[in-house]
């Protein structure tokens, strides 16, 4: 199940990329709006991968509203980890592609366990074995 979380991860990666590329380079958005656009693309796409390849959830639509928030939380986890990685052992270049993987690692554990346990709950993954669904 982990293994398949970190390929759509990835093809969730290439999605953003390439969406803010498009945006940014035909005049649409700027950078940072193109950032968010490109985000909630490929969020809603990793969301329709997960809910169906990784975690094989019958999971309603209304679960895109929380995935979306939990992994916005999982992006600033990222992001923290980054900065006081940073600030801690300085800006050197493989200091910074560390304090990258730091963060990433962070974020992918949380988004893991937050999409397992919270989002697409299964009956295995809860306590008492009772599916809210």
């Amino acid at each position: 199940m982990f293994l398949r979380f970190c390929l759509v991860g990835t093809l969730g990666f290439f999605v953003d990329s390439g969406a803010l590329i498009l945006v940014t380079r035909t005049g649409v958005l700027g950078s940072m709006a193109g950032r968010v656009l490109s985000f909630l693309v490929a969020v809603s796409v990793t969301w329709v991968l997960n809910r169906r390849f990784t975690f094989r959830s019958r999971a309603a639509a209304k679960s895109l509203v929380p995935y979306i928030a939990l992994t916005s939380l999982g992006a600033l986890l990222n992001l923290g980890i980054y900065r006081l990685w940073i600030a801690v052992f300085g800006e050197a270049s493989e200091m910074l592609v560390l304090g990258v993987a730091a963060g990433s690692i962070a974020a992918l554990a949380f988004n893991f366990l937050v999409s397992k346990h919270v989002v697409f709950q299964t009956p295995s993954s809860t306590r008492s074995g009772v599916s809210p669904h």
